[in-house]
């Protein structure tokens, strides 16, 4: 697995040059990184820099002459024209915020009084109507090998004695990272339990210098196992920690005969049922972003639904980009999980922005020497009009961390469908001690919304073509043919 600490939008196709450009955003005194600033355009299209301060946009979302706003808390919003922009840093001058009294009603709104107009106009102010949202999805996910050994190993396999399982081992590395990054239609219908995709196009990238643990490992098992097992072996898994034994088949280690027209079309099969598989995983992924919204009723976030269970903090007036909005803080009364904060417009009453943060574990479990926990979860959300009458969900980024030990035994045994009796078989067993640490990213980028009949939904075919490219290193260009139909 690997991860990439840089969350990366896509930004800057010139007329000029059509390469993209990756821009950070930085304060002009201290010279730090601005997490989460606002960038958007004059036709209030925009997204978000990720928490290191950087970000990127595909060439489609701004027209030839078009003004950039880069704004944050704290800081002085700036324009640029992007015909004469050429730098990759945007510096942003501190300012301290002191607003005149605004009246915004006959009377000071409480806390408690402006959450029960926001949801007198859920309604009203969000999009509920059959849509095709044009996004981006991003998920990266970094596990760092905190322990991993194998104690009291012993093997009938020459090849795999504990000197050589001690020297891989050693060699492991303690970090790996993935990424994956798609482009796609995405069709929503509130009537409908699954919602439909158009992938567009999509990549995989991977840093050759940190391998993953099953990588390094499995290179290893694969070489000694085609040689010292037959064919048609399989292994038989036993450990204290799980009821039953599992059989791996290993047949899949060796090649497979090209002139053999059964097997190209298996292959040719299990393809096409990964693409089909691969499109189901990017509907259920997109499909839990938009589960989180306040707007569900399901969602752990439910300070707007569920109030009565929330404390509330006395609101602030601030300015978000070019809205006035109230700043309001929310904890739990009881067993909630999330405190948050939320961003809402004082004119409309609609939230524009949630942030969010877990204030107790997730999830915890520990049975029989494993223990898994899930220790962290924070990420904010975004809402714009996009163009539109109504708010949409138009950005999401999440963090979560996950905890897993092992401290068990185990037991591989080599079984054979033709010679018969445990004698010439082969055996591996150890004591695993495990433990990990993993850090999951979210990102979700809407650019377009479109609302489509509920004939035009029916009428979408699902049938998906798309299996992610797979890249060695991040390239900047690699979305230039994401563009208008």
């Amino acid at each position: 697995m690997r991860y990439t600490s840089i969350l990366f939008f896509f930004f800057f196709c010139f007329s000029i040059n059509s390469q993209s450009k990756r821009i950070k955003i930085i304060d002009s005194l201290s010279l730090e990184s601005i997490p989460f600033a606002s960038v958007y355009f004059s036709n209030n299209n925009g997204l978000i820099s990720d928490e290191e301060g950087y970000f990127e946009l595909i060439p489609e979302q701004f027209n030839t002459g078009d003004t950039l706003f880069v704004s944050s808390l704290g800081f002085k919003t700036k324009k640029i024209h992007l015909n004469f922009f050429r730098d990759s840093i945007i510096r942003l001058k501190q300012e301290s915020i002191t607003l005149k009294n605004v009246v915004v009603t006959n009377k000071q709104l409480t806390s408690l009084e402006i959450i029960k107009r926001v949801k007198q106009n859920l309604d009203y102010n969000y999009n509920k109507e059959i849509s095709e949202y044009k996004l981006f999805f991003r998920q990266d996910y970094s596990q760092t090998n905190e322990e991993f050994a194998l104690n009291k190993f012993k093997s009938s396999i020459k090849d795999l004695d504990s000197k050589v399982m001690d020297n891989v081992l050693d060699n492991l590395p303690k970090k790996s990272k993935s990424e994956l990054e798609s482009l796609s239609y995405y069709y929503l219908n509130k009537k409908e339990d699954t919602p439909k995709i158009k992938l567009i196009k999509s990549r995989r990238t991977n840093d050759d210098n940190a391998s993953d643990l099953s990588k390094s490992l499995g290179k290893k098992l694969e070489s000694s196992l085609k040689e010292n097992l037959k064919s048609s072996s399989y292994f038989k898994i036993r450990s204290g920690w799980i009821p039953f034994s599992l059989d791996l088949s290993i047949n899949g280690l060796w090649d497979i005969d090209s002139t053999d027209v059964d097997q190209i079309k298996k292959i040719k099969d299990e393809e096409i049922k990964r693409k089909e598989n691969f499109a189901r995983g990017q509907i259920g992924r997109i499909q839990n972003v938009y589960m989180k919204s306040f707007l569900e009723p399901s969602s752990e976030l439910n300070f707007i639904l569920k109030s009565k269970n929330y404390i509330f903090s006395e609101p602030e007036l601030l300015y978000l980009e070019n809205d006035l909005v109230y700043v309001i803080n929310c904890l739990p009364k009881k067993s909630d999980k999330f405190k948050g904060t939320l961003y809402i417009n004082s004119e409309d009453f609609a939230v524009l922005r949630l942030d969010y943060e877990n204030i107790k574990p997730l999830s915890k479990f520990k049975l029989l020497g494993i223990s898994v926990s899930s220790y962290l979860e924070k990420g904010r959300m975004r809402f714009s009009k996009l163009g539109g009458e109504k708010y949409n969900l138009s950005y999401f980024q999440s963090t979560r961390g996950n905890t897993v030990s092992v401290k068990r035994p185990f037991k591989i045994i080599e079984k054979n469908k033709v010679v018969k009796g445990r004698n010439k078989q082969n055996q591996i067993s150890a004591k695993l001690n495990f433990s990990t640490r993993s850090i999951y990213n979210k990102e979700l980028q809407v650019f377009k919304i479109r609302k489509i009949s509920s004939k035009e939904f029916e009428e979408i075919n699902d049938e998906n073509q798309v299996l992610p490219e797979y890249l060695k290193e991040f390239k900047t260009n690699f979305w230039d043919e994401f563009e208008d139909d």
